[in-house]
């Protein structure tokens, strides 16, 4: 993940405002996948809670991606 991390923490940092708005619509399709769990029919329960748990830890490593590779920036100068 710390490839992606890193190159996400690129784009954040190359374009900060269209970073933000890409991490809003993210969110908003997060919570959608998130819904859809909530409202599922059991025959597809299985896999609309694995989307939307996805959709989460993506959602996490993305928001968190310039932190992140920052750290991994430090460790690797070390």
């Amino acid at each position: 993940m710390s490839d992606l991390t890193i190159r996400a923490a690129q784009l954040a940092r190359y374009a900060p405002e269209s970073w933000k708005e890409f991490l809003g619509a993210f969110e908003q399709y997060t919570q959608q996948q998130i819904q859809n769990c909530v409202s599922s029919p059991l025959d597809v329960l299985p896999v609309n809670q694995g989307r939307a748990q996805a959709c989460a830890a993506l959602l996490r490593l993305l928001t968190d991606c310039v932190k992140d590779a920052d750290q991994i920036e430090r460790r690797r100068r070390k």
